[in-house]
């Protein structure tokens, strides 16, 4: 009998401890305790696969053919290899024809699932009645069955966006290297997903009215495993191009040029007119973002007041006293540069407090970073930055103040 394929899969998709077997002298091994041991190998190998590398083909399964018989669709494809969503590896080793049910419409979406059977059907001896079945399977083979669903689909899970941080002159590649890996972790690792598609996307595919199909007119993209001699490659071309490594164009039609005065003066009344517009763009941009940066404030630190008042009252003070700066007179503060910046410079004197009063209160990674970013804020307001640059400064800010982690046995406050 086969094994169950989902025996790796965690309570829900998600993460379980690994148990292995243990051996000593005299014990009796059952074959419970063998499929214990191939079960731990199993379940290390498919969870770093799938939190590691990923899902998605890593070499081959095109799908050469199509076509329809009396029983259904047969459908070819060509040798090659995938993970599924649980890390489990999908062999198909030579080009293969499957069978599958003709479907009720014109257009399928093609996927390949992770499968088991049994094979070499030995007898079981006779050890005091102990064995329920006379027979039972010698081998398990890892294979493959095709599945469609009845509609041009993405197969793939939904794309992972990486916000890059902003890079100063100055900055080294291991800070950079660093916010990069934090802002990754953060908003994709932070928590285990609950779902997973076993199922690896191979295509999308349309019956033509002729009968045959093909290959959709606008396909899905199908998701591949990015390799590591993938992405090595790509650092390496892009650092070693050293004129364009963005590929960005940079020739330009030249503009025309005006034969007469009065179509150059024409022309720069023009240009006038649409530098006014960028200049009003650029101001109600900087008004907006000046107003979010205070509301955004507002929220993030009455919700860490909530949090530290069980365990510092100094600490949740401060952070109400940060959180109702933000709400007072908030329209006149973001009317002025001048006047934020001078609002922003009392607020950094209230964060570096507040994180005076931490020490002990939270972990001392969390504390850390907290630190960190109003250091950064203080060397922006320094710098003499610009309104958007100190606005990215305080969102680190306000980030590092919604992660401090609270110690929860410490003695609270009197």
């Amino acid at each position: 009998m086969a094994q169950d394929p989902d025996h790796s899969d965690g309570e829900q998709g998600g993460l379980s401890q690994f148990r292995k077997n243990r051996f000593f002298s005299g014990k009796l091994m059952t074959p419970r305790d063998m499929e214990a041991d191939q079960e731990y190998h199993a379940e290390r190998l498919h969870t770093l696969a799938r939190f590691v590398v990923g899902s998605g083909i890593v070499h081959g399964l095109e799908v050469r053919s199509i076509s329809e018989s009396d029983e259904g669709l047969e459908v070819t494809i060509e040798p090659g290899l995938a993970l599924d969503g649980r890390g489990r590896p999908i062999v198909v080793e030579q080009v293969t024809t499957k069978s599958l049910p003709r479907p009720s419409t014109d257009e399928i979406s093609l996927s390949i699932q992770y499968d088991e059977v049994s094979l070499e059907t030995v007898p079981v001896p006779n050890t005091d009645d102990a064995i329920d079945e006379e027979s039972t399977s010698n081998r398990i083979v890892e294979v493959f069955e095709l599945a469609y669903q009845e509609a041009t689909g993405d197969g793939r899970g939904r794309a992972l966006d990486v916000e890059i941080p902003t890079v100063e002159t100055d900055t080294d590649a291991e800070t950079v290297r660093k916010r990069l890996l934090e802002r990754y972790h953060d908003r994709h690792r932070s928590s285990t997903p609950s779902d997973t598609n076993a199922a690896v996307f191979l295509g999308s595919f349309e019956r033509t009215p002729d009968g045959v199909w093909t290959a959709a007119d606008d396909p899905a993209p199908r998701e591949f495993v990015y390799d590591h001699e993938l992405l090595f490659e790509t650092i390496i071309d892009h650092v070693t191009d050293t004129d364009n490594p963005h590929r960005t164009p940079v020739e330009r039609e030249p503009p025309d040029i005006p034969d007469d005065i009065g179509a150059i003066t024409d022309r720069l009344d023009a240009l006038e007119t649409e530098l006014g517009g960028l200049k009003r763009e650029q101001t109600a941009l900087t008004r907006y973002v000046m107003r979010k940066t205070l509301k955004d404030r507002a929220r993030f630190f009455d919700e860490l007041a909530d949090r530290l008042e069980q365990q510092t009252s100094e600490g949740s003070r401060l952070a109400r006293e940060i959180a109702a700066t933000s709400s007072v007179d908030g329209e006149r503060i973001s009317e002025s540069e001048e006047a934020y910046r001078r609002h922003v410079r009392q607020v950094l004197e209230h964060l570096i407090a507040l994180g005076d009063d931490l020490e002990g209160a939270t972990t001392e990674a969390s504390l850390e970073r907290y630190l960190r970013s109003v250091s950064e804020l203080r060397t922006a307001l320094e710098d003499d930055e610009s309104v958007l640059e100190l606005a990215e400064a305080q969102d680190r800010v306000y980030e590092a103040a919604d992660s401090l982690e609270i110690l929860v046995d410490i003695v609270p406050d009197e």
